[in-house]
């Protein structure tokens, strides 16, 4: 099967993870906006769509988990200001330890999205799929197709 493009649907499907992982969200969204608007293959569309919500997931994701030690850190230092501490909580060695250590969590949700878009690509090629309930559910739920 061909797309509109005259480019098979799995190569297709392949790209959309390939930009997933390597060319950001700007050129992400545009090709999901195409195929949402211009194909008409359910696969297509489906893989667009899990590829775009895989790429907002780990951006809040990792933000969640970049604003958690900065959040707790201010907080810290609200408290210890008020009992009299005259040295700031965040100027301490082991915020630096906590930092590290939020930082690995961050490297492994990326690490883990990396390696998943690129199974999908791959699968992607053969016209198959890795079922991931939560965003299979909501592209399911949203886009008004009923799982397969």
């Amino acid at each position: 099967m061909k797309s509109k493009l005259g480019i098979h649907i799995g190569f297709l499907a392949c790209i959309c993870f390939l930009i997933a992982q390597f060319g950001g969200i700007v050129p992400l969204a545009l090709l999901v906006g195409y195929i949402l608007i211009c194909e008409e293959n359910d696969f297509l569309r489906m893989s667009a769509l899990k590829a775009l919500l895989i790429v907002l997931v780990v951006y809040v994701v990792n933000f969640l988990i970049g604003v958690i030690p900065d959040i707790l850190f201010g907080l810290f230092d609200k408290i210890s200001r008020i009992f009299g501490a005259d040295t700031p909580f965040s100027s301490l060695k082991a915020v630096s330890k906590i930092d590290q250590i939020f930082s690995f969590f961050s490297w492994i949700v990326s690490t883990c999205k990396s390696i998943l878009l690129l199974l999908l690509a791959f699968m992607a090629c053969r016209i198959k799929t890795i079922k991931l309930p939560v965003i299979d559910n909501l592209i399911a739920k949203y886009a008004g197709k009923e799982e397969e």
